[in-house]
């Protein structure tokens, strides 16, 4: 059974979910919190697998709470939880390691999906944030050369380093220098991150011509 922590400053909200998530067999709420320290302190005596958190928190952002989630030992997922879309917001929950960005008025069995995904390490997007980080031309995706975004879609086909040498014709050092510069456009920490974010992309629905 998987642990589950809420991170929230409207008790109705964790009530609710608490309520929902407890109908689930797979699925455990071991805290709550409704203000960062708390659930600093709470997440590293419960340890949970996953945590849910509001990206507005009365006591701070979210977004300054979650390297510091991320930080403990075992580091849960952490799927951000909000009630609207933010291009910035998303861009950086990402940078910082969180699993995922799902907006409140997602539907319950939806929601649960997503958590059961992301606590298999996917990356869970609301469609409308996938759609924003693919097309905005803000995207991080927007600032990847050719042979960078060949790389990233290499990489989100699960290719290690030696294989995607192979692929390419180019040697392992050359290789490594268009990951570390993937890495970097794209704001996040490893090529798990990168290769997650390629993968949401992909499963997108085409856009309406």
């Amino acid at each position: 059974m998987a642990r589950v922590m809420i991170v929230d400053d409207h008790p109705i909200v964790r009530d609710g979910l608490k309520t929902y998530l407890s109908l689930q067999s797979d699925l455990e709420v071991v805290g709550e919190a409704g203000d960062a320290e708390t659930a600093l302190r709470v997440a590293s005596e419960s340890s949970p697998e996953l945590v849910l958190l509001d990206l507005r928190l009365a006591s701070g952002s979210a977004l300054a709470l979650l390297p510091r989630l991320r930080a403990l030992e075992p580091p849960p997922r952490v799927v951000i939880l909000s009630s609207f879309l933010d291009a910035t917001a998303l861009r950086e929950s990402v940078r910082l390691g969180a699993n995922g960005y799902l907006l409140k008025h997602v539907g319950p069995g939806t929601l649960v999906d997503r958590m059961r995904a992301a606590l298999r390490g996917e990356l869970v997007l609301d469609p409308s944030a996938v759609e924003l980080l693919a097309h905005s031309s803000e995207s991080p995706l927007a600032r990847l050369t050719a042979r960078e975004r060949e790389v990233l879609d290499r990489l989100a086909d699960g290719m290690s380093n030696k294989q995607l040498a192979r692929a390419l014709g180019v040697s392992e050092k050359t290789v490594k220098t268009h990951v570390s510069s993937v890495l970097a456009k794209l704001g996040v920490r490893d090529r798990t991150q990168a290769a997650l974010m390629a993968a949401a992309q992909r499963d997108r629905p085409p856009r309406p011509h």
